[in-house]
């Protein structure tokens, strides 16, 4: 008789769903809006979202978090909005097809992070898989079928801005777990939204060229177009994702599983889609889809 699949995989697929609605649902509103209206609108119906589930726990469990787990669940929401910084502002100055693949790499920044962290032994199949993951995820996402792109840039800061956000969303990832050791990882998912959104905010103030009330109304209209779906979606990814952490043997696992996302958006992207590049992304997927299994059945 076969065994039933951990509960850590099982929340996690959802995450890792989620993600994946998300990703095409997202790039659907970028047709018509900035990116950070669309990340304001997201952030902010997941936060409202998120207050009254937080008011609720407050007061029928109260918040029973270690000082250790409190300071980690601060720490992340802080670190998650630096990270955000970091992309952006290596997109600024380079390509996706060269920032993206060198922020793949941040399971394998967890796998040496975390036992130095944290109480948990991270085995050396795990440790693989997190570097097949990684390898993947920067396969399906080079340009042209090849490497040559990310090695060919001529913009050193971009390149180093990717290769530090490793390091800070491998942090992340690390001090998820520990929050979620002794944290609700609801009042851990808020936390960050809560940071996020401000971060959100305040570059949505920055790059805004028009008056007030002509981005109120553009913001206005694209709620109404969105109706919540997207705020939703994170909501519940979020929340799954940080009880994922919460249950996992170890952060490093967590966060390879994860990257099966990318498996099913190059099904939806490739074969649903007939988007081009089908032999990369395939053989991307398939590493990454052997990264997973040797991390999750370890």
């Amino acid at each position: 008789m076969t065994s039933p699949l951990p509960l850590w995989v099982l929340t996690g697929a959802v995450a890792v769903v989620s993600r994946v609605v998300m990703s095409p649902y997202q790039k659907h509103l970028l047709a018509d809006s900035s990116e950070s209206e669309v990340l304001f609108v997201r952030d902010t119906v997941a936060l409202i979202l998120f207050l009254p589930t937080i008011a609720w726990l407050l007061f029928s469990r109260g918040f029973s978090g270690t000082p250790a787990g409190t300071v980690a669940m601060l720490s992340t929401g802080l670190l998650n909005v630096l990270g955000a910084f970091v992309v952006f502002r290596a997109l600024d100055r380079e390509d996706a097809s060269v920032v993206v693949p060198l922020m793949s790499l941040s399971p394998v920044v967890t796998s040496f992070i975390e036992p130095l962290l944290r109480n948990t032994v991270v085995s050396p199949t795990v440790v693989i898989g997190s570097v097949l993951s990684g390898f993947g995820a920067a396969v399906v996402s080079s340009e042209e079928n090849r490497l040559q792109s990310i090695v060919q840039s001529s913009d050193t800061e971009a390149v180093v801005l990717a290769l530090s956000g490793n390091i800070l969303f491998g942090l992340t990832s690390t001090l998820d777990g520990i929050a979620t050791a002794s944290v609700n990882p609801l009042y851990v998912s808020a936390t960050i939204v809560l940071f996020v959104c401000v971060g959100t905010t305040l570059r949505l103030r920055g790059q805004s060229t028009c008056g007030f009330t002509e981005q109120r109304e553009q913001l206005v209209a694209l709620y109404r177009r969105d109706k919540g779906l997207l705020g939703i979606i994170q909501f519940v990814g979020l929340g799954a994702t940080l009880f994922t952490f919460g249950v996992a043997p170890s952060a490093t696992q967590a966060a390879v599983l994860f990257k099966s996302n990318i498996v099913l958006v190059v099904l939806v992207s490739s074969v649903g889609l007939r988007e081009q590049h089908l032999l990369r992304r395939s053989v991307g997927a398939v590493i990454i889809s052997v990264g997973v299994v040797l991390a999750v059945t370890d």
